[in-house]
């Protein structure tokens, strides 16, 4: 201890404070450095845990984000097929309405035609039979009469004039 005392160094004071101060990093390390150390250890855990969470989140998120597009994308699939759909029914039932007017209109004009053909018909047989009538009354007229060819000529005029006028003024 003589050597330190030569340097102006005290051994007992040194042997003193060494002791004091391992007493100290004791006592630093045991109640204020471990509960440092433990909370910085729990502080790095908490973020190492906060970041895997963000991960995990970054994850579902892009999942989600994913799973959403396509649920966009089979949604407008499912529009468009709603769309198209609803044109091939519009268009079937306008089909169906042309087919049914052109059928209608068929049946229209074949009920038409063969109203004018009965009607035709009618008035023909009417034209006959009052032509029938006339002949019958004119060779009735001839007959009755013993007629020159003067008068004969003038009894077919006297009928054509006849035939001319309405039918209610030969009744």
């Amino acid at each position: 201890m003589q050597l330190f005392e030569n340097i102006g160094i005290n051994g007992w004071n040194l042997f003193a404070q060494l002791v004091a101060f391992i007493i100290f990093i004791l006592l630093f390390w045991r109640f204020a450095l471990k509960p440092i150390v433990n909370a910085l250890d729990k502080r790095t855990e908490r973020i190492r845990e906060s970041y895997a969470a963000a991960d995990e989140m970054r994850k579902e998120l892009a999942a989600t984000e994913a799973r959403n597009e396509q649920l966009l994308v089979q949604a407008r699939q499912e529009a468009q097929q709603i769309v198209a759909n609803a044109r091939q029914s519009s268009e079937a039932t306008i089909a169906r309405a042309r087919e049914e007017a052109a059928r209608q209109a068929e049946e229209y004009l074949g009920r038409a035609q063969e109203s004018l053909r009965q009607e035709t018909n009618q008035a023909r047989q009417q034209l006959r039979q009052e032509v029938a009538d006339l002949a019958v009354t004119a060779a009735t007229r001839i007959v009755r009469r013993e007629i020159d060819p003067a008068a004969q000529s003038q009894l077919i005029q006297d009928t054509l004039n006849e035939a001319d006028r309405p039918t209610a003024a030969r009744n």
